[in-house]
């Protein structure tokens, strides 16, 4: 009989041990080791973000050629509103601090685009003296064509106001003086015209502070640097008006 040599000399992988699994003696191949390859999530995220910061910057450059194009084509410029004149035929400020009143108003509007029109809606118009609330109401809203002069009229009237002690003792300063400061405020929203496209309604504020006005029967002429009124646009923001 035959001696068995162990190990044997058959060539092969050895164990740890330096002898053949059984697998291995019996002719079983072992498993390819195959390295993970490296996730490349990470360059995907930075494709994306480039492609997102170039659609936004081709968003904006497309956005300012088409202003540049409008502003070329139609030279739009915005409206202006100036106090022509001011009325208070009466004010009254009585012994237990009560005002009477009436205010007679014309507000000028300007539009001096040839190309550009405007949609107004109803103004409110609101009446002031430094902190005192003195006369709100409204007038009609209009078309305002190019190159057209509107004229804004408003007659407001109160009997018996209530004051409080120090805004009547300031009143009927004015009063004996024959000349009271009044801020003007105009509130509405407006539509753009140009050629056959029309916005959507932005709202309008517009302010008219420190209008000098004579207490008198007659229309004062408001002086010319107290008579411009400031415009600013307000657009809505989900609830808000910025």
């Amino acid at each position: 009989m035959a001696e068995r040599v162990y190990p044997s000399n058959r060539p092969g992988v050895q164990n740890l041990n330096g002898a053949y699994t059984k697998g291995q003696m019996y002719g079983a191949s072992l498993p390819t080791f195959r390295p993970t390859l490296p996730k490349k999530r990470r360059n995907r995220c930075c494709i994306c973000f480039l492609c997102l910061v170039g659609f936004l910057f081709a968003l904006i450059l497309l956005a300012g050629i088409a202003a540049l194009v409008i502003w070329i084509v139609y030279r739009p410029h915005e409206p202006s509103f100036a106090v022509s004149s001011v009325q208070i035929p009466k004010f009254n400020v009585t012994k237990d601090s009560h005002l009477s009143y009436e205010f007679v108003l014309q507000v000028d509007a300007r539009n001096p685009n040839k190309k550009v029109s405007f949609y107004y809606d109803p103004f409110s118009v609101k009446i002031s003296s430094g902190d005192v609330d003195l006369a709100d109401g409204s007038v009609p809203g209009f078309f305002h064509g190019t190159k057209n002069n509107t004229v804004l009229k408003a007659d407001l009237k109160s009997q018996n106001l209530a004051l409080s002690a120090s805004d009547a003792k300031n009143l009927k300063s004015a009063q004996s003086k024959g000349k009271v400061k009044l801020d003007l405020d105009l509130q509405t929203r407006v539509r753009v015209k140009m050629g056959k496209w029309k916005s959507g309604k932005v709202r309008v504020d517009i302010k008219c502070n420190e209008v000098s006005a004579a207490i008198s029967k007659k229309a004062s002429t408001a002086a010319s640097s107290d008579s411009k009124c400031n415009l600013k646009l307000k657009f809505k923001v989900i609830k808000w008006y910025l």
